[in-house]
C-alpha cells in the first residue's frame, strides 16, 4: 500500500503525508480502546502491549500550554494515537527509527483519520539533523527499550524495540528532556527494576516527580512496570502513587482494567 494523503490543516510545514508500502500478508489488523483506535501491526515484529495504552492514559491536557506532545520511539503509533483519540485538541508528533514500524505508523494515522493532528517523523534520536527544535513540546512521552543487554531476540524489529542500542536509557531521557519546554512534562513507562536508573538520570534536571507502579497481581512482591512523570526545571518533591493492579490471581484482567483498556480514559489516581 502506497498513498499520499493531503493534510490541509496540518500544523507542520509539509502538506502531504506519504504512506510507505507494507506487504499486506505481513500485517495484523488490531484495535485499541475497544475499537476506538485501529492499529495495523507487523505479524512478525514489535507489537504494541498494554504499556502503550497506560502511557497514553497518563497524559493530561489542561490547556493550550499542554497540547503539543512528542512520542519518542512511537513504533506503529499506538500511544500517540490513543492520546489523540482521548484528547481532541492534542497535537502529537511521533519519532520512529525502524522503517517497517514507521510505514505502519503512517498508515495508522490515515486509517484513524488523524492527518493533521498526528505527525510521523522517521529518524534516529542520535541524529543531530533530526528536524525537531529543542524545547518545542509541552509534553514528551516515551516507552524506551526495556533491556540494557543480554541475548537479542532473533527478530530484528523486536530486538531493536526492546533492547538498548546506540541510544541507551541515558540518551533517551536526555533527548526527552531536550525536547520538552521548561516546566513541561516528561512521562516514561519502563521496567520497575530500572526505577533507580531513571531517578538517577533525572536527578537535578527535573522534579515534581510522580512514580506510579503497575502490579501484575495484588499478591506480587514487586511491580511489573513503573510510570514516571516529571517536570523539567522544577524542584518539587517526589510523589509515590498507589498505582494499578492489572490481573486477578488467575491471570485475567480485573474489571476496572478491562474498562480502562477499552475506553479513552485518564489513568486513575495518577
Amino acid at each position: 500500500m502506497t498513498q499520499s494523503v493531503s493534510m490541509p490543516h496540518s500544523p507542520h510545514p509539509q502538506d502531504t503525508l506519504f504512506v510507505p508500502p507494507f506487504a499486506e500478508d505481513r500485517i495484523s489488523h488490531d484495535f485499541l480502546l475497544g475499537g476506538a483506535v485501529t492499529l495495523k501491526q507487523p505479524l512478525d515484529g514489535y507489537r504494541a502491549a498494554v504499556d502503550a495504552v497506560l502511557l497514553a492514559a497518563s497524559v493530561q491536557v489542561g490547556g493550550q500550554r499542554d497540547r503539543k506532545i512528542l512520542d519518542v520511539g512511537a513504533a506503529v503509533g499506538s500511544a500517540g494515537l490513543c492520546v489523540a483519540r482521548r484528547i481532541d485538541d492534542a497535537l502529537v508528533t511521533g519519532v520512529e527509527l525502524q522503517d517497517d514500524l514507521y510505514a505502519l505508523f503512517c498508515r495508522n494515522i490515515v486509517e484513524n483519520g488523524f492527518e493533521g493532528r498526528v505527525h510521523p517523523l522517521h529518524g534516529d534520536i542520535n541524529d543531530r539533523q533530526l528536524p525537531l527544535r529543542a524545547e518545542s513540546f509541552d509534553q514528551v512521552i516515551s516507552n524506551p527499550p526495556y533491556y540494557a543487554g543480554g541475548t537479542r531476540p532473533a527478530n530484528h524489529s523486536r530486538a531493536t524495540a526492546h533492547q538498548e542500542g546506540s541510544a541507551d536509557l541515558a540518551a533517551w531521557i536526555g533527548f526527552c528532556l531536550k525536547m520538552v519546554r521548561q516546566k513541561g512534562r516528561v512521562t516514561l513507562v519502563h521496567r520497575a527494576d530500572h526505577l533507580d536508573r531513571i531517578i538517577g538520570l533525572l536527578f537535578g534536571r527535573a522534579g515534581d516527580m510522580t512514580v506510579y507502579p503497575v502490579w501484575s497481581k495484588a499478591s506480587s512482591d514487586v511491580p511489573l512496570r513503573v510510570i514516571v512523570s516529571v517536570r523539567k526545571g522544577v524542584s518539587s518533591p517526589l510523589k509515590m502513587r498507589r498505582g494499578l493492579v492489572l490481573h486477578d490471581e488467575a491471570g485475567q484482567y480485573l474489571p476496572e482494567i478491562e474498562t480502562l483498556l477499552r475506553n479513552p480514559a485518564q489513568l486513575p489516581g495518577f
